[in-house]
């Protein structure tokens, strides 16, 4: 999969691993399970010149007793807190690339390497089940700096063997991100100059929903919607504003 896709779509991805009482993960879905499994997902729109095509996507989330947690999105880290209601450490973002020549939308954009991303994140909770979530990463393909806020409130005894998750966030990036992922030029092929500044690059809000269908085996759902902020939205590149993205699956609980 490219990297086509600003970063608005790894808010729910980075809520990062969690612990209630200090013990108990939470992963960043809402859930509190430890899973891999696949799901079909699908988006509304084409937010940076990718396709649209709904296709099967590797489910997977872990954390371990020492701190490290993983998941499907790319994104990993390890938490240093040895306190209950606080989260924080380094994190990694797994990026994809994109060139210029895949799609002819995205003709006179800037290429995008395939180059990890570091950065640290701060949770802090406000209950048991509610959590402020927070990340600074680092772009090394861009040379800029990326950031995300928001907050997660989860029930899990609405019904039995349900979990219902519900997230709101802002991701901002600062102009060397912007230009990156959004600028045209057309002397390279553009349909027309295009040159954004730093700002709010998108604000999301979602739901997950987990079903736990035995012990083991486990439905995980979710819907988000996002707006693009008007730096991005403005770009040749974008087809939409606001998008929806959805995604389906079944995984096996370890």
């Amino acid at each position: 999969m490219n990297k086509r896709l600003p970063f608005i779509l790894t808010l729910s991805l980075c809520g990062l691993a969690a612990a209630d009482d200090g013990s108990t993960p939470m992963m960043p879905d809402g859930s509190r399970d430890m899973y891999v499994g696949l799901a079909l997902a699908g988006r509304s729109a084409a937010a940076a010149g990718e396709d649209r095509p709904s296709a099967l996507r590797l489910l997977l989330q872990a954390r371990w007793s020492n701190g490290v947690f993983i998941s499907a999105s790319g994104v990993a880290g390890i938490d240093l807190a040895n306190a209950a209601g606080v989260e924080y450490g380094p994190l990694l973002a797994l990026s994809n690339s994109r060139s210029p020549n895949e799609t002819r939308r995205l003709r006179g954009t800037q290429a995008i390497s395939d180059s990890p991303d570091g950065g640290g994140f701060f949770n802090l909770y406000l209950g048991n089940d509610m959590r402020l979530r927070s990340s600074v990463v680092y772009d090394t393909s861009a040379g800029g700096v990326r950031a995300e806020a928001g907050v997660q409130k989860s029930w899990s005894a609405l019904a039995p063997h349900h979990t219902l998750s519900v997230s709101a966030g802002v991701s901002l990036a600062d102009g060397a991100v912007m230009r990156e992922r959004f600028a045209v030029r057309r002397d390279l092929g553009g349909v027309r100059d295009y040159r954004p500044s730093a700002g709010v690059d998108a604000v999301t809000t979602g739901v997950n929903w987990n079903w736990e269908l035995s012990s083991k085996w486990l439905v995980t759902s979710s819907l988000t919607a996002a707006r693009l902020g008007s730096q991005a939205a403005a770009s040749p590149v974008v087809e939409r504003r606001n998008i929806l993205l959805w995604s389906s699956g079944l995984a096996y609980r370890f």
